[in-house]
């Protein structure tokens, strides 16, 4: 009996051509399946990044974060409840409990706790993020600084005044008072939300052209 020439023509082709005919066929429904997840979306346009480098995720995070600070609720931060914040963030990064935050303490805090700050970051892409919210690098800034009120793009680590890569707790209590001096502008000794916030909006408004690499930050 003698076969057709399209059953000759598979016969000679062997199992390769019957798996390349399936792939074409899953092809199609495989791209549809890469087009229907969508890419994970910056977290940056939701990020406060405190003083001391606590990140506050919320459209709120400076009232998140300035609540929580004033111990008080009497609507102005002291120097004491600033630095009394500070060290409260420093005991949580503190995993081992020995008083300081050694490199792996904070590569845990770069990694884990605050990885919008590094450079790979979604956080830092000009393409994405919501429509008309300016993308850090456009702004001109690094790291925290993208994120927060002082241009210290790594608040943990800048607090280490010796340079022996450990934060100890005075070092963060020394840091707090130089930090709260650069907020306390009308060294009024007292730090407002309003006035924090108008900061805020200064350092986070776009920068165009070469201002982005010249334009004077109020640090």
């Amino acid at each position: 009996m003698s076969r057709s020439p399209l059953r000759r023509a598979w016969d000679l082709a062997g199992p390769g051509l019957g798996l390349a005919i399936a792939s074409v066929g899953l092809l199609p429904a495989a791209t549809a399946n890469a087009q229907s997840s969508p890419a994970k979306a910056p977290a940056g346009d939701a990020l406060f990044i405190s003083p001391f480098g606590e990140p506050f995720r919320s459209a709120t995070g400076l009232a998140d974060w300035f609540a929580g600070a004033d111990a008080d609720h009497d609507g102005t931060l002291t120097r004491k409840e600033f630095a009394a914040d500070g060290l409260r963030f420093h005991a949580r990064l503190d995993a081992d409990r020995d008083g300081r935050v050694d490199g792996f303490e904070n590569n845990a805090y770069e990694n884990e706790v605050a990885p919008e700050i590094l450079p790979q970051s979604a956080a830092f892409r000009s393409d994405q993020g919501e429509p008309g919210a300016p993308a850090p690098r456009s702004r001109g800034l690094d790291g925290a600084s993208s994120f927060g009120l002082l241009d210290e793009p790594q608040p943990v680590r800048g607090a280490d005044r010796n340079y022996d890569g450990k934060i100890t707790a005075e070092e963060q209590s020394q840091a707090a008072g130089r930090r709260f001096a650069l907020l306390d502008e009308a060294a009024s000794g007292g730090l407002t939300l309003p006035v924090l916030q108008a900061r805020l909006e200064v350092r986070q408004a776009p920068a165009s052209g070469f201002g982005r690499f010249f334009r004077r930050r109020p640090d």
